[in-house]
């Protein structure tokens, strides 16, 4: 979401269109970031879940709101970037 946002942006000032390549590098590797984060710090948020005693059904809700919803939000705003960056307002 970061390096896509900064990447885009600075493109959109300078009226650049990037290759499909150029637009979709800063999304995997946002992807990747955001994937190598929450991986590291899924076990420390399931035994949480087992310290509290939670519920199956509160255990997968709040492993949804804890690390499913952020990769979500982190993808679909480094998405929205690329494809603003591709944009062409002249096809």
């Amino acid at each position: 979401m970061i390096l896509s946002r900064i990447l885009a942006r600075k493109r959109i000032a300078a009226g650049m269109r990037p290759s499909i390549r150029a637009a979709w590098a800063p999304v995997a590797f946002d992807t990747c970031v955001i994937a190598l984060i929450l991986g590291v710090l899924f076990l420390p948020i399931v035994s949480l879940t087992l310290a509290m005693g939670l519920s199956l059904f509160w255990r997968i809700v709040f492993l949804m709101v804890a690390v499913y919803v952020p990769f979500q939000i982190v993808v679909v705003i480094s998405t929205i970037w690329a494809i603003r960056s591709r944009w062409d307002e002249n096809a």
